[in-house]
């Protein structure tokens, strides 16, 4: 049996685990008897374009194990816009050096190019192998239940929200109202991941996300409304948040973050909902963006999205080498476990997955039980904490005002 190249490289933004999903496609490589050697791109397809790879084939297993608890993207990624020429220019690139499969690691935008490999090489003769493995913290690849790296990116939302709740409750007679912006697009994934780690006594924080548009005098009166009755609030909202007219919700594009083919990069969502606070409510009101940590910060990996994203990277292998190009790898949610399986790049390919309607209520602008209890193995256990409200049952301490325990934090 004539032995194969494959090639392999990340592509979009980083995660926290994207760097594990490398590591199982270069593990599963080593044991495929098809596979000689394993190279990797650098910065997605601009390495086949400028001939910047690396040959991953002798990394030692104590190298792998490194590998798979890295942050980030240890390739580099990419947004490079690909013309038909770039096309062509990589179908060479891959002839020419023997590539018989090809892996790509990215999301939708991602899963699009490589259907337009796999299109090209088909219209070549050429029987290149070119499979799609999912990676985004934003969560919204279609068909597969979720994507590598949301997990780990909504358990560093729902510490760092369940955390500035807990900051906010300390110092609510100095501030008033924050709102926390996460990362997400069009798309409420993350946003509603915020309140998995909420204590029973801080379940009237309010959520917005951008399936769902906001009306600004709507946006104000729940605002007003959760701080009468608790005296402070922490909003959370995506960052792709809309108003009624579809609009964004008072941001603009990030000026620098415009570049042709790619997603445009908005900032000032929370800014301006917050002076927004300050100027109806008379309350003071800060912005807070959770910033790029939410992708890649390893100290809040899931164990079970780290699991995972190494078995996709796995399973890529072995579709490629058994024939299954123009396929993205998903994940089979069985119960509280998922299973790994295939879907054609033409049902990923471009499309955006939403939050469905009914892990968000309306009405209260918060995820149902639903949502929480599809999210909460996908994140892992997280340490529980004390809440202020907990001191007012139970044995804990009594008031020195009052004697007793129904004015602690309130008088």
């Amino acid at each position: 049996m004539k032995q194969k190249s494959l090639f392999v490289a990340q592509s979009g933004g980083p995660t926290s685990v994207i760097n594990s999903t490398l590591a199982g496609i270069i593990a599963e490589a080593g044991r495929q008897v098809q596979v000689d050697r394993v190279y990797g791109l650098f910065h997605g397809l601009e390495g086949a374009l400028r001939g910047e790879i690396v040959d991953l084939s002798n990394l030692s297993r104590e190298e792998l194990q490194k590998l798979r608890h890295t942050p980030a993207a240890v390739l580099g990624g990419s947004r490079y816009p690909l013309t038909d020429e770039d096309i062509l220019k990589i179908v060479k690139f891959f002839k020419d050096n023997d590539c018989h499969y090809f892996l790509f690691i990215g999301g939708n935008g991602t899963m699009e190019t490589c259907l337009r490999l796999q299109e090209a090489c088909r219209q070549k003769n050429m029987a290149i192998e070119i499979v799609g493995v999912p990676k985004t913290v934003d969560n919204d690849l279609e068909v597969t239940d979720h994507a590598p790296g949301y997990g780990s990116a909504a358990r560093y939302v729902a510490m760092s929200v369940r955390d500035q709740v807990l900051d906010l409750q300390a110092m609510q007679r100095f501030e008033q109202v924050r709102i926390i912006e996460t990362m997400g697009r069009m798309v409420g994934w993350l946003a509603a991941a915020s309140f998995l780690a909420m204590g029973p006594t801080t379940t009237i924080n309010p959520l917005f996300i951008p399936e769902v548009p906001v009306d600004e005098d709507d946006f104000i009166n729940h605002i007003e409304k959760v701080y009468k009755s608790q005296g402070y609030v922490v909003a959370v909202i995506g960052e792709g948040l809309r108003n009624k007219k579809g609009e964004p919700m008072g941001n603009t594009p990030f000026t620098g973050m415009t570049d042709a083919g790619c997603h445009t990069v908005r900032t000032g969502a929370a800014e301006y909902l917050a002076q927004l606070v300050n100027e109806r409510l008379g309350v003071r009101a800060r912005a807070q963006i959770l910033g790029m940590n939410q992708r890649s910060f390893a100290a809040c990996v899931s164990p079970v999205d780290e699991e995972e994203a190494y078995r996709v990277g796995r399973k890529a292998v072995q579709v490629a080498v058994a024939g299954g190009g123009g396929q993205m790898i998903t994940l089979i949610r069985e119960g509280d476990y998922s299973e790994t399986g295939v879907t054609p790049l033409e049902q990923v390919a471009g499309r955006e997955k939403q939050v469905p309607l009914n892990y968000y209520d309306q009405v209260n602008k918060r995820v149902t039980q639903e949502f929480v209890k599809w999210l909460a193995p996908l994140v892992g256990a997280i340490e529980p904490v004390l809440w202020p409200g907990d001191l007012r049952t139970g044995n804990a301490a009594t008031c020195a005002v009052c004697g007793g325990r129904t004015c602690l934090g309130r008088s």
